[in-house]
């Protein structure tokens, strides 16, 4: 039975535009769950309200929502009693971030692993017999359990599985958190499964840190990554975008990320080459995971042209960078934000704070988003879907020719079997300890851009 749950060399005097720079001059080498959208859906512009709907496979091709367990077949009555229950929250790798819309249950079953790079993910298939659930926006589930030995207690969000083996006592049974976060590494052989991802050691936009904050790797007293404990492949910026001209070797991971000035910092935008961008769409489409940001918007903007329209097309990237007060238009990232606990909604030191959500303080913004588009393909069956971008921030750009005009900030696309995400705001440009809002939405747009498709997912649309 089919479950879709709601379910990433110039030596000579160089300014540096954006991320992090105005202007300045430097001498040198200039040198990326299963949960996600519901079956018949894609990203969309559209927001999320429409709750989870679950595909059962049942044989008249009923669907139910996550509220009944499942299809015709699948309704509680006809599910083994529970006489057992599981609780507990699932959090990120660090221990510290609670992970919503995370895929919990138990099986006697081979557990599929995650594929050691890049693929189409298809959606966990469990049968009528196994109760599951998704974690709440704080990250806590309470699992309808029969209880038993030898069995397997199984966590997923995206390309991040954990599989642990548990008996089952009658009545309460906590799970520790041990036992249900989401793995900090590739471990098969002890049931752990993360993304294979891949980030450009882009300066000063420091994603590193962000995903080292994560879990996947050590942090200084500073805020910044341990060098040589991250748990994921630093690509040297030297190499100027080379990387993305071997799609064999981009093939080995799930998410690759090409922060602001990855290849970069001369004051006039270079052309990504053709070759480099039919890379960039065959690796997406295979099911990889795209980010890009503020001035690396050239990696989003000629791979995925009909997706968005840029201010200013032909130079895009804004100087001065920008601040701007902004809006979270996704109900579930803005439920996430809500419930995270007071320390993580305000991390001191100067940081903005969660304290008057919907609305975020988004800093460091160079670049501007003009519009996003419906970009409409046929699946299987004929019908139409939209894997235009979908908008989770918005907010007004001051840099740009209409600073009023309210403007998404945070998209994700789909293309094929993968999925792009872009953001007009850096990350982690300062250092700093904790996580402050833009980076939350980063991480959030990670998990949710790993979801799982129907199979078959849509094809990818002609580039125009």
């Amino acid at each position: 039975m089919r479950i879709v749950p709601l379910t990433l060399t110039l030596t000579t005097s160089l300014v540096l535009l954006g991320c992090g720079n105005t202007g300045a001059t430097s001498s040198g080498t200039d040198t990326g769950i299963s949960s996600g959208i519901s079956a018949g859906t894609s990203e969309s512009s559209s927001s999320s309200d429409d709750g989870v709907l679950f595909d059962m496979g049942a044989d008249d091709g009923a669907t139910a929502s996550a509220d009944d367990g499942g299809g015709d077949d699948c309704v509680p009555e006809n599910l083994p009693n529970p006489n057992a229950t599981l609780q507990g929250t699932v959090f990120a790798p660090n221990m510290q971030l609670p992970i919503s819309g995370a895929l919990v249950y138990l099986t006697d079953d081979p557990v599929e692993p995650v594929p050691d790079g890049v693929y189409c993910a298809a959606c966990v298939e469990l049968a009528c017999d196994e109760h599951f659930v998704l974690t709440g926006p704080d990250g806590s589930f309470s699992l309808p359990a029969v209880a038993g030995t030898g069995q397997q207690l199984v966590v997923q969000k995206g390309q991040f599985l954990r599989v642990v083996d548990l008996d089952v006592e009658p009545g309460t049974n906590v799970v520790p958190p041990t036992q249900s976060n989401l793995p900090g590494s590739w471990n098969p052989a002890a049931g752990m499964w993360i993304p294979r991802i891949a980030v450009y050691d882009a300066d000063p936009d420091r994603v590193y840190n962000v995903l080292a904050k994560f879990g996947l790797g050590q942090v200084s007293a500073n805020g910044e990554l341990v060098q040589g404990t991250e748990q994921f492949t630093l690509i040297d910026g030297a190499d100027q975008g080379a990387a993305m001209d071997d799609l064999a070797a981009m093939s080995q991971y799930h998410i690759m990320f090409v922060p602001c000035a990855t290849t970069k910092y001369w004051a006039s935008a270079p052309t990504v080459p053709a070759s480099r961008a039919q890379n960039i769409r065959d690796y997406v489409e295979a099911g990889g995971k795209w980010y890009a940001t503020d001035h690396s918007n050239e990696y989003i903007k000629e791979p995925f042209p009909n997706y968005q329209d840029f201010h200013n097309p032909g130079m895009p990237d804004l100087q001065p960078s920008y601040q701007s007060i902004s809006i979270v238009v996704d109900t579930d990232l803005l439920a996430w934000l809500q419930a995270l606990p007071p320390a993580l909604k305000d991390i001191g030191g100067g940081n903005p704070t969660l304290n008057m959500l919907p609305a975020i303080t988004t800093q460091l913004n160079y670049s501007g988003i003009e519009a996003i588009h419906d970009v409409i393909v046929q699946d299987d069956m004929g019908q139409d879907v939209n894997v235009g971008h979908h908008s989770w921030v918005e907010g007004p750009c001051s840099s740009c020719s209409n600073p009023n005009q309210q403007r998404p900030m945070a998209i994700s696309g789909q293309y094929g079997c993968g999925r792009m995400m872009y953001s007009t705001f850096e990350t982690s440009s300062v250092a700093h300890q904790g996580l402050n809002p833009q980076e939350l939405v980063l991480l959030y747009m990670i998990l949710e851009i790993g979801v799982c498709f129907e199979e078959p997912p849509p094809p990818p649309p002609p580039i125009e």
